[in-house]
């Protein structure tokens, strides 16, 4: 956990200032994100959210369907939040888990219908991301689907005019840690394990950004 204590110590503030409220509706109120969630849900019994935060992506899926919702979050008072939620949902199941990549070890091949990396893996060291990408095809089913959502890509003139420290080559330091890969670079990353099934930007006007959007399938 220690490279990322900094990252840590970040949500453990945020989420321990969080209530119980738990989602109401199979909805984001991100409409092209809710797309996102319903077409990784449809035929999906297992479900794993790696950096699950506060879970309510998985509640969310369960309200549509899913059955079984295995979270991961390096983020104890994340954990927490999430267990606290999702004792009052009414659909599916729930397990939370505090760690990171190297917990995935435990899960065994082919265990999943589906997976949701949402800003996670564009926080993580380089290393670290390719070994859940490959992590991610292991407990996958055959076809089964992923979601990953990305933080917006940065240019050399936003990074130079927002003080935004470079550590070594696409990584930066954010405030906390972002590997800036350009879409074509993703895409490299993601081909030798998956097929994709369709890329696009979200919008969120509460933060007024742009996030990018990658639905993928198992090869």
């Amino acid at each position: 956990m220690e490279p990322y204590q900094r990252c840590v110590d970040y949500w453990d503030e945020v989420f321990s200032q969080e209530g119980g409220e738990h989602p109401q509706s199979g909805k984001s109120g991100n409409p092209a994100l809710d797309e996102a969630i319903e077409w990784v849900c449809e035929g999906s019994e297992r479900v794993l959210d790696f950096g699950c935060g506060n879970g309510v992506m998985l509640m969310i899926c369960s309200l549509l369907g899913t059955r079984e919702h295995f979270g991961i979050d390096l983020s104890g008072e994340a954990i927490r939040s999430a267990k606290q939620k999702s004792a009052k949902m009414e659909n599916g199941t729930f397990s939370f888990r505090q760690g990171g990549v190297a917990v995935l070890a435990d899960d065994a091949d082919a265990s999943f219908d589906a997976v949701i990396l949402s800003n996670i893996l564009d926080n993580l060291f380089p290393e670290d991301a390719l070994l859940l990408l490959c992590e991610c095809a292991r407990l996958l089913k055959p076809c089964g689907k992923a979601l990953v959502k990305l933080n917006p890509y940065l240019t050399e003139t936003q990074i130079r005019e927002w003080g935004i420290r470079a550590i070594e080559g696409n990584l930066l330091d954010d405030g906390l840690l972002l590997w800036n890969n350009t879409n074509e670079q993703w895409r490299e990353m993601f081909l030798p394990f998956f097929t994709i099934y369709r890329e696009k930007d979200v919008y969120f006007p509460e933060h007024d950004q742009t996030n990018r959007l990658f639905l993928l399938v198992k090869n």
